[in-house]
């Protein structure tokens, strides 16, 4: 892209060595003229940092003590990205070949604060992780429309380094590794006039959770991070979190608005949609009792 000398890719890290592998080689394995920083941001304890040390010298790693959310990992990266545009994405994501090429293209066409993309099934033989790509990813599936959005997730997302000299993550909910911290910054973005565009030619693979308890926890923490987010925030849903009670028919509400969402863009998802239902309202289920439980916490 003329003009565009340097975007650096910032992914954060906690115990991802299963698929850091599969991430890395995609992103240096980019179709793109300008030149492209990597830095990764971990604070594993499984030997990730090893994985990358041996594997990817050419990678810029920040070893953090600690478990680290993804927030204040993300805005370490973030500090000390020195391109034009910094992009995200997550450790356990597989990026398209043009991934970075797309979005900068979208860049030069529009005063887009960010840009990103579809997010497609990394797992589409496992139940469990077909469940969980449909609940949390269901707006932003490759069939999606483009359009301009509030959010799009940091897995796949790239900003203008101006966008975040004016705002950075959230650290997140206290004692959990996220916090819906992009979720917060987009929304700040928007409401103050910028415009996030979503193209689902922008591709990445989210290799999701095969298990079903590592499925239903991590709905629990999503849960609690999206009440907290609408607690410092005005998103829409706030009532949920004023009122904590009335977060019993928030899985009925998230599956109603999951099923008229998909019916409008593809019929086939709809029909995986409705035959993984079950494993769904038990994802929504304990979504909301994660939600409820941050509501009822002062």
């Amino acid at each position: 892209m003329e003009g565009i000398r340097l975007i650096s890719v910032v992914i954060p890290s906690y115990n991802m060595r299963a698929t850091i592998r599969h991430c890395l080689r995609s992103v240096l394995d980019q179709d793109l003229e300008a030149q492209c920083e990597i830095i990764v941001v971990d604070s594993s304890s499984d030997g990730t940092d090893d994985v990358i040390r041996l594997e990817f010298p050419q990678v810029l790693l920040l070893r953090l003590e600690g478990q680290t959310s993804v927030g204040q990992a993300r805005n370490v990266g973030v500090d000390k990205a020195s391109g034009s545009f910094v992009a995200f994405t997550d450790a356990d994501c597989i990026v398209a070949r043009d991934w970075l090429r797309r979005m900068l293209w979208r860049h030069r066409e529009g005063a887009y604060a960010a840009v990103g993309g579809s997010i497609a099934n990394g797992t589409p033989w496992s139940l469990v992780g077909s469940a969980e790509h449909l609940f949390e990813f269901n707006e932003f599936l490759p069939q999606a429309p483009e359009r301009l959005v509030d959010n799009i997730p940091t897995c796949n997302i790239c900003y203008r380094r101006s966008a975040l000299d004016r705002a950075r993550f959230d650290v997140g909910l206290e004692g959990a590794n996220l916090g819906a911290e992009d979720l917060i910054l987009n929304w700040g973005l928007t409401r103050s006039g910028l415009k996030l565009l979503f193209d689902p030619a922008i591709r990445v693979i989210h290799l999701n959770r095969t298990r079903l308890h590592s499925f239903l926890r991590h709905q629990h923490l999503l849960g609690q991070s999206s009440c907290w987010a609408r607690k410092r925030t005005d998103l829409p849903g706030r009532i949920f979190a004023d009122y904590p009670l009335l977060g019993l028919v928030l899985p009925i509400v998230r599956l109603a608005r999951i099923s008229f969402r998909l019916c409008r863009f593809d019929r086939i998802e709809t029909l995986r949609f409705l035959a993984l239902s079950p494993l769904i309202l038990m994802g929504a289920s304990v979504w909301a009792a994660g939600f409820m439980r941050e509501g009822f916490r002062r």
